[in-house]
């Protein structure tokens, strides 16, 4: 019975020591870019509004589509690797982007020119949790992954109306919101193994949520590289 005992107490202490071995943390760079959108409309403009009131005249979602400039993020990751699974933390710091654009552009009415123009630049944080799964192709240094997330992210928006009636800028406030948001992504990408310990990955990744009731995402591309312990 003893015996039976040290054997069973011996492999399981082996065992253990083998899931130990096979769990390796890591950490990563990362330089991303992105091209957002949005269902939210762009501001719009009522030329039959009271000119002694131009502020009237703007209309909130009363324009098209925004269409924002591509953004540049810098990410750190840290997670750990177990066989084929990985886990892992990441923070990804946002450039603001942008969608710039004339409201109107004419005469109101004879001898009186308008000008309107807005801008919205919106800066976006993500702090995420992610699980990828690491496919091995045997006898090669790559190995291309799939994988998800869930985090927040915070969201500081801007938005900017300029006006001028034959020349003369008329004041306009600007509206500002901050937000924290439930997001999620999903990651298409490979990785490059140079060393036993670095490794270099490229991935696609759809970023996504919810703001004030609107679908808000991004296509982002992601250049990395990774160091494992």
């Amino acid at each position: 019975m003893k015996k039976t005992l040290g054997i069973i107490a011996l492999a399981a202490t082996a065992s253990t020591g083998a899931i130990a071995a096979d769990i390796t943390p890591y950490v990563g760079l990362g330089l991303v870019i992105d091209k957002a959108g949005t269902s939210a409309k762009r501001v719009g403009f009522n030329p039959n509004a009271p000119i002694n009131n131009i502020g009237a005249a703007i209309v909130e979602d009363g324009g098209g589509d925004m269409k924002f400039d591509a953004a540049i993020a810098g990410e750190i990751t840290a997670g750990v690797k177990w066989g084929h699974l990985r886990g892992e933390l990441e923070f990804a710091l946002r450039s603001a982007s942008e969608d710039d654009y004339t409201i109107f552009s004419g005469n109101l009415r004879p001898g009186m020119k308008l000008n309107a123009s807005t801008k919205t630049s919106v800066k976006h944080n993500s702090y995420m949790a992610n699980v990828y799964y690491d496919f091995e192709i045997k006898n090669s240094n790559w190995a291309p992954y799939i994988g998800a997330g869930i985090g927040v992210g915070t969201y500081q928006q801007k938005a900017t109306v300029d006006v001028s009636v034959i020349g003369r800028p008329v004041p306009i406030e600007d509206i500002k919101n901050d937000k924290t948001e439930f997001e999620w992504q999903v990651a298409l990408g490979t990785a490059y193994q140079f060393t036993e310990n670095w490794a270099a990955d490229i991935a696609y990744r759809f970023n996504s949520s919810t703001i004030a009731g609107e679908f808000v995402y991004a296509h982002e591309l992601k250049l990395g590289a990774r160091y494992s312990f």
